[in-house]
């Protein structure tokens, strides 16, 4: 699958842009600021139908407009989609396949999927276990239209059981109402861990492989989940903690207190680990999940990699690369401050490319390999 042509407009910085993309990798280079991570955005708004950023969409409009708009033509399995992304804040969202709107956005969702790797990932990880647990709903999401459905599901009734216990005073909780919420939630939660669990079995023997190879083979990783469930039922746990969750007013348990643990040399890698090897950790996560999405999709996703070489040392560079360019990854869209640096890997590589110069969210050149 790859990316035919795209048109921009009104999308954060951007007026208006339109190109050619080269199907296999593209390069983004100019100064910070100049919009090279909002066409990348744009193209992961277009496959997920949401900005990378979490952002509200009003912040996604061009400062002064009301709306953006995002069209592009992808091929992918011998035929030709053209996809097109209207949003005009707060109320209108509208996603059109070959000109017909959607019924659902989760229609969308795994259509074309993609693999981004920016430099929020290693923090983000890191240090949020919500962006964790998105890690694992991302990928399943793309490749599990059940699991998409049921993640909804149960994000509605967690939703409305928090509300209950949110507008609970001195105690007085409709006992029976929260009964019914948890009765909904039980098998949700239960379908929820055990495809979470398949896929961090899945995930973690193809992320080992990879990190050793960007590492050099010089140290060994891990990444183990953890999950309320693995040891209770739900129905179990929430009687439980229920007293905790009427004090507190929220909900305790369940799969959105899910975490994945990362660990280096059987150290817990917020411990010790250097910028180069959180960084170099989060690289082999997103290599992996998109050799996950390779082998369930049954066709190469669109990668995009925002701004990945700076802070790695040459060594790691030169691995990440081989594994990029020597692996068949397909379309690759990539962001770096200096052209020359990007301009010098591809050749070294001997792989074709584009690099297009971004200032202030115009395409001012272009280098063709």
């Amino acid at each position: 699958m790859f990316l035919n042509k795209i048109k921009i407009v009104q999308y954060k910085n951007i007026k208006q842009i339109e190109f050619v993309p080269h199907p296999a990798i593209n390069a983004f280079t100019g100064l910070n600021g100049m919009g090279k991570t909002n066409i990348l955005d744009a193209i992961h708004y277009l496959c997920l139908t949401k900005s990378n950023f979490g952002r509200l969409e009003k912040n996604n409009v061009m400062r002064g407009e009301d709306y953006f708009r995002i069209e592009g033509e992808f091929h992918k399995e011998n035929k030709i989609y053209n996809i097109a992304a209207k949003v005009k804040p707060p109320r209108t969202k509208i996603i059109e396949n070959n000109s017909k709107a959607v019924d659902k956005i989760s229609d969308h969702i795994g259509n074309f999927p993609v693999v981004i790797i920016a430099p929020r990932d290693k923090n983000a990880l890191l240090e949020n276990s919500r962006e964790r647990r998105k890690l694992i709903d991302r990928v399943l999401s793309q490749t599990d239209k059940k699991y998409l459905l049921t993640l909804v599901e149960y994000k509605k009734w967690l939703k409305q059981r928090n509300a209950l216990l949110k507008n609970t005073f001195d105690g007085n909780v409709d006992f029976l109402l929260l009964d019914t919420y948890d009765k909904k939630i039980a098998p949700l939660a239960r379908f929820i861990f055990e495809k979470r669990k398949e896929f961090i079995k899945k995930l973690v023997p193809e992320f080992s492989t990879i990190y050793k190879s960007i590492s050099g083979d010089k140290e060994i990783p891990d990444i183990t989940y953890h999950s309320q469930l693995k040891d209770k039922e739900y129905l179990n746990l929430v009687v439980e903690n229920r007293k905790k969750d009427i004090i507190l007013k929220r909900s305790n348990s369940g799969i959105h207190k899910d975490d994945l643990i990362f660990k280096i040399n059987n150290e817990n890698l917020r411990t010790f680990a250097s910028q180069g090897q959180l960084k170099s950790y989060a690289l082999a996560i997103k290599l992996a999940e998109f050799s996950f999405l390779k082998k369930e999709k049954g066709f190469i996703p669109i990668v995009i990699l925002d701004d990945v070489f700076d802070k790695l040392d040459k060594n790691r560079v030169k691995q990440l690369v081989s594994l990029l360019f020597e692996n068949n990854f397909g379309q690759v869209f990539i962001s770096d401050t200096e052209r020359q640096r990007v301009e010098q890997i591809f050749k070294k590589s001997k792989v074709a490319y584009k690099i297009f110069e971004i200032e202030k969210g115009k395409i001012i050149n272009q280098y063709d390999s």
